[in-house]
């Protein structure tokens, strides 16, 4: 009886270690399913700015290249006005870029040889002011796809990767700092999995009034997350989740995840 016994308690926990390991699997499955539809809540807010701003934005982009031209070339050039117009020509060709929804490595890279092939036609040393000034303009417009997430160049993510471009000041005080702090990695966990308001992250963290909204406010100011409305419920932004898949692959990397 008591070999009985001793076999219906082996059998029972085998049981319960098998059930616990089930809803250690479900619980990780749905923690994953909120974490993507969150995230496509993110991708949604970013398609409608998208489609509400993109046309004026690309105007605007238009008219500077051209007013910044104008002002900006070497005056008193006998072909000041054949290189503007070339100029313009290709800066409203690559701001309409803007518009797309997805703006290939290779097509900012062809821009950029043609801008190198107009450069080998300079006549005079006064040329590189000009070519100067429509290199930066091209550059502020890849800067605003990269804003826009429709453009992203592996090579220069790599490039950008490495350790000597870390700026310490800023990574302290828009990554580090936010998230050294048991209370707000509580929060920015929950969040990315979805919106949470005041009085449930009051809960969750054990914060009260101005304690909360003193840690909270941090993450508000460096950009991890954001609030609805002026009494809305609070979202994880892409900055926000970025930082919390950043951690975890350190996390895992060294060894603190089994």
């Amino acid at each position: 009886m008591e070999t009985a016994s001793g076999d219906t308690d082996v059998y029972y926990k085998e049981e319960l270690h098998s059930i616990r390991e089930e809803v250690t699997s479900l619980r990780n499955e749905f923690s994953r399913f909120l974490q993507r539809a969150n995230q496509q809540h993110i991708e949604g807010m970013l398609g409608e700015m998208r489609k509400n701003f993109m046309k004026p934005m690309v105007d605007y982009l238009c008219e500077d290249a051209n007013e910044r031209m104008h002002s900006q070339m070497t005056r008193n050039c006998k072909t000041r006005e054949l290189c503007e117009t070339a100029f313009k020509d290709l800066l409203q060709e690559t701001a309409g870029l803007v518009g797309r929804g997805r703006v290939e490595a290779g097509t900012v890279r062809m821009y950029r040889d043609k801008l190198e092939e107009l450069k080998k036609e300079a006549k005079t040393p006064q040329c590189s002011r000009c070519f100067s000034e429509a290199s930066n303009l091209f550059d502020k417009q890849v800067k605003l796809m990269r804003s826009l997430q429709i453009y992203e160049d592996r090579e220069e993510k790599d490039e950008k990767g490495d350790i000597s471009a870390i700026e310490p000041e800023r990574i302290v005080s828009e990554v580090c700092e936010p998230v050294a702090n048991k209370q707000r990695l509580l929060m920015l966990k929950a969040l990315s999995g979805e919106s949470k308001t005041f009085s449930e992250l009051s809960k969750l963290t054990g914060l009260r009034g101005g304690n909360l909204l003193f840690h909270l406010q941090k993450l508000l100011d460096t950009g991890m997350v954001l609030q609805r409305s002026e009494r809305g419920d609070y979202i994880i932004t892409r900055k926000g989740y970025s930082t919390l898949q950043g951690l975890s692959r350190i996390y895992s990397e060294i060894g603190l995840i089994e």
